[in-house]
């Protein structure tokens, strides 16, 4: 069920999914690495049950290898941007429609950046870890008739189904969304 995460789709957070409990480790360095740099929270969701009943082995991502990967600039405007009561600023005032239009159009492109950043931390795990991800990943045939579009636990459970289905000739696939917003 993923209501909780639906309720929260227009906050603005960008929205990162992961579907097993080695996903849950290596995204979750992508979706703090890219909330650093794109300079937008992110929530990185799973199915928090079935990932901690599960007995799996997982391979950890050593903290120095990700501190590498941290963009220290980002980080200093970051650090800069926080909530300091030494240096106090004023956010979220009223605004009528034209000039809360205008600030809502200023965004798009920080959004629409955010992507291409994802896609370039999950290269660059993908370097450390040598697990491949994108924001959508395809699992099945090539010249598949049906494709199943999902995401979170339930895709590692129609991966399995669908090597049980090609097994017995059936052509079949699913497209497993990580990155779900901004929704590329």
């Amino acid at each position: 069920d993923h209501a909780d995460i639906h309720s929260t789709r227009q906050t603005g957070f960008c929205m990162l999914a992961s579907g097993s409990v080695q996903e849950i480790m290596d995204i979750a360095g992508i979706a703090h690495l890219a909330s650093l740099k794109g300079r937008l929270p992110f929530l990185h969701f799973f199915d928090g049950f079935r990932s901690s009943h599960e007995i799996q082995k997982i391979e950890t991502i050593p903290y120095e290898e990700l501190a590498k990967l941290v963009d220290q600039d980002a980080l200093k405007r970051f650090r800069a941007s926080a909530l300091n009561p030494e240096h106090p600023v004023t956010r979220g005032l009223a605004q009528n429609p034209d000039i809360y239009f205008q600030a809502r159009e200023a965004a798009n492109s920080i959004y629409d950046a955010i992507p291409d950043l994802v896609e370039d931390y999950m290269q660059q795990i993908k370097s450390i870890t040598g697990r491949e991800y994108h924001p959508f990943d395809y699992y099945g045939a090539a010249d598949a008739e049906r494709v199943i579009v999902a995401m979170g636990s339930v895709t590692e459970t129609i991966k399995e189904t669908i090597d049980y289905l090609a097994k017995q000739g059936e052509k079949v696939g699913v497209v497993c969304v990580h990155l779900y917003r901004p929704f590329s």
